[in-house]
């Protein structure tokens, strides 16, 4: 296996006081020493040992060419020329010849070992422990989803999945490398790179794997024994096309789902016309029972997460804060189902206990109702679009909103879809609303507000700031108008309706 002069002079100073030229090439073209002499020309990509005091380097520069200079005192500069390495004078060159030949017998065992373990079919994970022995240094093989392929030497912090941000105290890793614009450049980077890293994640030795044309796993190392810089780099690139291989053969240990109720959510979301018979059969083959009450969550994406393609490690995070909860990806979002029975927490609690990763992430999420069992999932789901897409509108600063809290302003988005407002709702108080407002006689509002306090004359006139005979006044001049005695249910029920209805017009118009 070829080596480069910069590698080669990095295993040297572990034996020996090295001094050496600034300018080491970073490029594997160097094969076995050879000892140098006056007689003979120089051949591309040797290593010269040379002892020979009268020594003079070539005139032109030989990049391909590794010197060592022992033996002897030289009158040089190691900054000089390239590829230049002076060692001591009382240095053997026997000595140098012996280090040179394990320095190159590693990287050739190193190198065969990779080889048999692909013959044998070894595991991706084989491939990283076998490379300890050159890079001594934590490594990790992550996907672009952040699931986590292989690794060595590096705390992952107790993670019970292996995606990387499906805990606490990952979960900030993953929300700083979204926001990375040195993270989304790397996206596009060819060969070994410098990821200088940032407050959350550490710096790193990369290479990116592609596949279909773009970046879909990445193989890095950090910080340790072996440096951060373009010595190792063609080592790390070579690592990089066995895992390539590995993966073209599919010969790799995948992560194992923890949950199998994956795949029987994700069937019933995309088919919402499926046997909900055979789902509720498998559903409670794995311990959701009928009888079990439920929630739905979906956690509506960014254009930042599906960029950085975080959505994997979201629906890992939430299983991991919320037990007995399945997350399934479903057109980009995250749809959760969570089984209230057995998670013994309220809906307020699991709320609160989502609301900061929710609001850091800057996801946004919408709650269904809780159901009895399994006949609701995907009107669930659909609860739960609902309340996200009507509570955005309502209250575009919160990041969590829930049905129940919606559900009115649901009703009346739906029933001026077809006709305006003021087609449908209570056609005297439309007549009262325009008397009102050209005679300013404050019947509309005294209506509004008698209507929603029960018609409880003390609590109204309290309410309006105004003496009680002059609130019955109004409503009698309110009930003539109207013709009503609004004593009829659903009259009182029509009227306080269209009361919302034209808020609702009015407030559409104002934006």
């Amino acid at each position: 296996m070829k080596l480069s002069a910069k590698l080669i002079v990095y295993h040297l100073r572990k034996a020996f006081p090295v001094r050496a030229s600034s300018s080491l090439s970073p490029c594997p073209v160097l094969s076995c020493s050879l000892p140098y002499r006056k007689d003979k020309p120089f051949q591309s990509g040797r290593v010269y040992v040379v002892t020979d005091p009268d020594f003079t380097v070539p005139s032109h520069h030989l990049t391909s060419v590794l010197f060592i200079l022992t033996g002897s005192t030289f009158p040089l500069c190691e900054q000089d020329y390239p590829n230049l390495c002076i060692l001591p004078k009382d240095t053997k060159a026997a000595d140098v010849y012996a280090e040179l030949q394990e320095i190159f017998s590693l990287y050739e065992q190193w190198n065969q070992s990779l080889v048999d373990s692909r013959l044998e079919n070894a595991s991706i994970q084989s491939l990283l422990d076998l490379t300890d022995c050159v890079i001594p240094n934590p490594m990790l093989l992550i996907g672009m989803d952040f699931t986590i392929v292989a690794s060595k030497k590096l705390d992952l912090m107790d993670l019970n999945k292996p995606v990387l941000g499906s805990s606490e105290s990952t979960r900030d890793i993953i929300n700083s490398l979204k926001q990375d614009p040195n993270y989304e450049e790397a996206f596009y980077k060819t060969g070994y790179f410098f990821y200088p890293g940032n407050r959350f994640s550490a710096p790193a030795l990369c290479v990116n794997i592609s596949g279909g044309g773009h970046t879909v796993y990445r193989l890095l190392y950090m910080e340790g024994e072996a440096p951060l810089d373009d010595t190792f780099g063609f080592i790390l690139e070579y690592l990089a096309q066995m895992v390539t291989h590995a993966f073209s053969t599919r010969l790799m240990r995948g992560p194992s789902s923890d949950y199998p109720l994956h795949e029987v959510f994700a069937t019933l979301l995309t088919d919402p016309h499926s046997d909900y018979v055979k789902i509720s059969q498998q559903i409670s083959a794995r311990g959701w029972l009928s009888s079990h009450i439920y929630l739905c969550i979906l956690v509506r994406t960014g254009l930042i997460d599906q960029k950085n393609l975080t959505l994997l490690s979201i629906c890992n995070y939430i299983e991991t804060t919320l037990p007995f909860s399945c997350a399934v990806e479903h057109r980009g979002n995250a749809v959760v189902f969570v089984n209230l029975s057995l998670i013994e927490m309220t809906v307020e609690e699991i709320a609160g206990k989502l609301e900061g990763f929710i609001q850091n992430s800057m996801l946004n999420a919408g709650f269904s109702r809780k159901m009895l069992g399994h006949f609701n999932f995907h009107r669930q789901y659909l609860q739960a679009s609902v309340a996200l897409e009507t509570g955005k509108r309502k209250n575009p600063a919160l990041s969590i909103h829930h049905f129940n809290a919606v559900a009115l302003d649901y009703i009346l988005e739906q029933a001026i879809k077809k006709l305006p407002a003021y087609m449908i709702c209570h056609e005297k108080l439309l007549s009262l609303k325009y008397a009102d407002e050209a005679g300013h006689s404050h019947l509309y509002e005294t209506l509004r507000c008698f209507l929603e306090n029960h018609q409880n004359i003390a609590r109204t006139s309290e309410a309006l700031d105004i003496h009680r005979s002059t609130l019955l006044y109004r409503m009698d001049k309110i009930r003539a108008f109207l013709k009503s005695d609004l004593l009829d249910p659903p009259e009182i029920l029509y009227l306080l309706l269209s009361f919302h209805l034209m808020e609702l017009e009015e407030n559409q118009s104002s934006r």
